[in-house]
């Protein structure tokens, strides 16, 4: 995806509340998630009605076993092909949610005179997926996998003029267009397998990436010479990584536009309507309640410094989580033109003093997006630096397909889209070192609140007699000191009571993270991040930046057991719950399987230099897991040469 135009890509993901129910071969998923609405507005009547297409596809997604020992892969096979319908559901939606960035931001992937815009998928809620047969074995490129054949199915409902505007081979009843995609076979640990081969950063923050949220970066057409790669440049491209790591598939998702039907309409009808004369931002409870804790080492020179995000430079932990707000109103949230790309342009929401010039990030900041807190905790002031509408939510005709805000230089939220950011974006987190979880784990509250300042109108724009907006001034001031106008508005019924969120979480104690929880996409083998348990010798020393030899054995009725060596924090005096590769939060120093008894494992690696004057190295820490989800953990005897 290649656009010295194009706005950041933070988020291509959502995560609804979803309820499976297995019939036969068939997965239907229905929606449990209800909205409180005021005012809702009832859909186009059949005299003025809306516009459906379908979209199939045929595929293949797998589980890759060539990580698991040759001496285990038997036995592992055999458990993945028992494995329930709804296991291989799940594995099928991991696959298909890598389409939604280049279906979000599909403009940029094709020239602009061919009329083309973004072209999403349907809501979660009206996925269809059916399988041919029972899951099998097989080889694909050398690869040793058990697969699974699929089909897909669902339906977009927008309004009547949609279909074409997003694609113009739409814009008649049966007109049809084929969207080619190139996909892992196996849609889990693509990071850990394939680097930043798939990744790409463009216009992207640095250290936005988060190795378990890699479909909000995916992009097959990623060469090794690509200048969207920031953080590293890989030794090959995103078709040869796959070819060479994992297997893929060649597939297309096909579109084609149906006859308008009601009873369709209403069965496939997603999205309720708060605010009839107006946007409604609402906080997206779903996608708030996805979190993690990691731990990840600052340096003094970092931007969550500048921006006081972090307590101070070190080892901290974070709680980091998705938060997204999605259009709920009748219209367009529209905030207007920002001179993202630096051009020397000013606009009128920079001289209003609304955004400003981050010289940390290099782009303009929107201070007044939002505010995190986790119990008594500081709160975290959420920088926005691109609001757009990052995918469709909602399925119904108010809500269009294409996308006017898929970039940061015009910003705004479509009707029934989101904008969502994800985890892996930098200080999108609270820092909770500070949280005394020595002895026994912490429950807070996690609370969210969206658009505090009244910046974003939620509502009808009050302006002059020339149409332009009209401003008032502020409490708040501009990092030079300027006073910040904000425009009015007069706010819908109820759309600022719907913009906090807040649920209990636990942290848990010192030493574990996202890495020792139980695992929640099917993972197994030795690169996964999930599953660890920290050893109870918590901290191993070693001469700082020398080589350390790991002799390691297990019980002789023991299974298979990973190991994963992890840096030792002496100032929080706790093990680093560490990450397979990372690539930005505490990355592991080796990682190996010991098999059995009967053969040790040797692990060589560098110990851990000093960081800064309080951490001196010299020192690391162990995590085991079992090699696969059906094994007990068992324990392993450490020698140390």
């Amino acid at each position: 995806m290649n656009s010295s135009d194009r706005g950041i890509i933070r988020s291509k993901v959502w995560l609804i509340a979803i309820m499976v129910a297995v019939i036969g071969g068939s997965i239907g998923i229905a929606s449990w998630y209800a909205l409180s609405t005021t005012n809702v507005t009832n859909p186009p009547n059949e005299r003025n009605p809306g516009a459906l297409v379908s979209v199939q596809m045929k595929s293949q997604v797998g589980v890759l076993l060539d990580e698991i020992p040759q001496s285990e892969r038997d036995r592992a096979a055999v458990a993945l092909i028992s494995k329930p319908d709804d296991f291989w559901a799940e594995r099928a939606k991991d696959q298909i949610r890598l389409m939604i960035y280049r279906l979000v931001y599909r403009d940029y992937f094709y020239n602009e005179t061919e009329g083309k815009s973004a072209l999403p998928l349907p809501p979660e809620e009206v996925w269809n997926i059916q399988f041919e047969k029972k899951p099998f074995r097989g080889t694909v490129d050398s690869h040793d996998l058990v697969l699974q054949n699929f089909s897909f199915t669902s339906t977009l409902l927008t309004g009547i003029e949609s279909p074409a505007k997003a694609e113009p081979n739409l814009d008649a009843i049966g007109g049809k267009w084929a969207e080619p995609f190139i996909l892992p076979l196996d849609p889990v640990l693509v990071f850990q397998r394939t680097g930043f081969a798939c990744i790409d950063e463009d216009q992207f923050p640095p250290h936005s990436l988060d190795p378990e949220e890699v479909d909000n970066f995916y992009d097959q057409e990623m060469e090794k010479s690509s200048p969207e790669h920031y953080s590293e440049v890989p030794d090959m491209s995103c078709i040869e990584a796959l070819d060479s790591k994992i297997g893929k598939i060649e597939t297309n998702l096909v579109f084609e536009r149906l006859p308008w039907n009601s009873d369709l309409a209403d069965k496939v009808r997603v999205g309720q309507i708060t605010n009839p004369t107006g946007p409604d931002l609402v906080t997206e409870e779903s996608v708030f309640k996805g979190n993690q804790v990691v731990y990840r080492y600052i340096t003094p020179d970092s931007c969550a410094i500048t921006e006081g995000s972090v307590g101070e430079p070190g080892w901290r932990r974070l709680l980091q989580f998705n938060v997204g707000d999605r259009n709920y109103g009748a219209k367009t949230l529209e905030i207007g033109d920002i001179d993202y790309f630096i051009e020397g342009n000013g606009t009128e929401l920079s001289r209003q003093g609304i955004y400003e010039y981050s010289m940390c990030h290099h782009h303009y900041h929107f201070k007044h997006y939002g505010s995190f807190t986790f119990g008594d905790e500081p709160a975290n002031h959420k920088m926005g630096f691109c609001l757009q509408s990052t995918n469709r939510l909602s399925n119904n005709e108010f809500s269009p397909l294409q996308n006017r805000f898929s970039g940061c230089s015009i910003q705004g939220i479509e009707v029934g889209w989101i904008d969502e950011y994800e985890i892996g974006l930098e200080s999108q987190w609270v820092d909770v070192t500070g949280v005394d979880t020595s002895k026994s784990p912490v429950t807070a509250q996690l609370s969210f609140h969206s658009n505090p300042d009244n910046f974003l109108c939620e509502g009808i724009p009050v302006l002059d007699a020339q149409g332009n907006p009209v401003y008032e001034p502020t409490e708040f001031k501009t990092d030079d000191g300027q006073t910040v106008y904000r425009a009015k508005c007069d706010f819908g019924e109820g759309t600022r009571e719907n913009n906090v969120e807040s649920y209990n979480l636990t942290l848990p104690i010192d030493g574990n993270g996202y890495v020792t929880e139980e695992c929640k996409h099917g993972e197994i083998g030795p690169l996964r991040n999930c599953g660890f348990q920290k050893v109870d010798h918590a901290i191993y020393n070693c001469t700082p930046e020398g080589q350390v030899e790991l002799n390691l054995l297990i019980p002789r009725e023991a299974a298979p057991q990973i190991v994963r060596v992890c840096e030792y924090s002496l100032v929080l005096a706790t093990s680093i719950p560490c990450t397979y590769n990372g690539p930005y939060n505490g990355k592991s120093l080796a990682n190996g399987v010991v098999v059995s008894a009967d053969s040790s494992l040797a692990l060589t690696f560098a110990c851990p230099p000093a960081l800064d004057h309080n951490e001196h190295g010299g020192n690391f820490s162990l995590y085991f897991a079992p090699l696969l989800p059906e094994d007990s953990l068992a324990p392993v005897n450490v020698k140390i040469s």
